[in-house]
């Protein structure tokens, strides 16, 4: 069985682990252990820690590593909207590369909060290759030219007067 198939096992208990480890009234590890897979016998550790809102779990295998939770991270080059608030996220890096997933929320126009991480992805030598724009949603794609694993995609949907979005990468 491969580690892929393996991953949801270790994301459940991420999101299991997280939950307990909640509520916290500052940073400080809350748990900490190694993870044995009875089937294969493979390792994974995992680490909890929190500080109420911004709680994390982080798993590390031979492969790579994994965090949920904490203070989402944009790629390199890539800011926040101004006013922006970071809602969540995760990231992960291994042997084929690093990536992640930044979630947010702002007052203001979803086309606005676009064109701000459009005029970034040009900046960081980036081409958009796809957008769609469907009722409330507007969603860009773009990558590396000539480095198909660094890629970027910007979610922004308006909400009445909010904008709630989600920006995930991936890059060697």
């Amino acid at each position: 069985m491969t580690t892929r198939v393996k991953f949801p096992v270790f994301a459940a208990m991420a999101v299991a682990l997280l939950v307990a480890g909640c509520g916290s009234k500052s940073e400080k590890e809350v748990a900490s252990g190694t993870y044995t897979d009875p089937e294969t016998g493979k390792t994974a550790d995992y680490k909890i820690s929190g500080d109420g809102e911004n709680g994390k779990v982080t798993i590390k295998t031979e492969e790579g590593e994994v965090q949920f939770g904490g203070v989402a991270k944009l790629p390199a080059g890539i800011t926040p909207y101004p006013g922006s608030k970071m809602t969540g996220g995760f990231a992960g890096s291994g042997k084929d590369g690093k990536g992640g997933l930044a979630s947010f929320e702002v007052k203001g126009k979803a086309a606005d909060v676009v064109a701000h991480y459009r005029k970034q992805i040009d900046g960081a030598g980036m081409k958009v290759t796809s957008e769609i724009a469907a009722e409330d949603t507007i969603i860009i794609g773009a990558e590396k030219p000539g480095d198909a694993k660094t890629t970027i995609q910007i979610n922004a949907t308006q909400n009445g007067d909010m904008v709630e979005g989600a920006i995930t990468y991936s890059g060697a």
